[in-house]
């Protein structure tokens, strides 16, 4: 048996002449030694708690979602209640207001200046009743629904109104010249009105646009 004064045989070296003949087999690796126990995880102690053995979180920022008071999801829109007298006018304010531009184009001045007033009418009625509603109750104030009709029939009444009025007050500072138009007895006459009694183009085009 070769190898060195230790007696371990050398596995590299020959065998002995007079051994006998052995199968081959594959050479195993050496045995690894088995894995040290690990120790379970100690629980945190009461000082490894503390905010600087946490990790830090950055501020938000200014116009991030979650500064001052963090995001709030979006509350769903109000329906309409028609068992509210406040939300009804506000509807009503809004049917006339575009009652009376219709009116207005249509040259129904009268008409138009009615459904007008109404719509202003509504809709002040309504934004105050909601007004006195919402400083009523304690605590925040609660959504006005009523308001964008409110205040779409605020300005389409007020609309009407001022052009109605407008119209009414042109007839009477040229009322010479509608006095004429409207007593000619011949077409004729309708057209001399304009050299006797001066009027603007748009207000000839409006009464007699054949004299243009």
């Amino acid at each position: 048996m070769s190898g060195d004064s230790t007696g371990e045989r050398n596995p590299f070296a020959p065998p002995p002449a007079d051994a006998p003949d052995q199968p081959w087999q594959p050479r195993l690796p050496a045995a690894a030694p088995p894995p040290a126990p690990q120790s379970p995880p100690s629980p945190p102690t009461q000082e490894g708690d503390g905010p600087e053995d946490q990790p830090q979180v950055p501020p938000p920022h200014p116009w991030s979602p979650g500064y001052r008071g963090g995001w709030t999801p979006p509350q769903p829109a109000p329906k309409f209640d028609p068992n509210d007298p406040t939300q009804r006018r506000a509807r009503y304010a809004l049917s006339a207001g575009l009652g009376g531009l219709f009116c207005l184009l249509l040259g129904i001045f009268y008409v138009a200046l009615l459904l007008g007033a109404l719509a202003v009418y509504w809709a002040i009625s309504s934004l105050r009743a909601g007004r006195t509603a919402a400083v009523a109750p304690a605590g925040p104030q609660p959504n006005q629904p009523q308001a964008p009709a409110a205040l779409s029939g605020l300005f389409t009444g007020a609309v009407a109104v001022l052009f109605t009025l407008g119209w009414f007050g042109t007839l009477i500072y040229y009322n010479d010249y509608v006095v004429c138009v409207q007593d000619a007895p011949t077409i004729e006459a309708t057209h001399s009105c304009r050299t006797s009694d001066p009027a603007p183009t748009w207000l000839v085009a409006v009464l007699d646009p054949d004299a243009l």
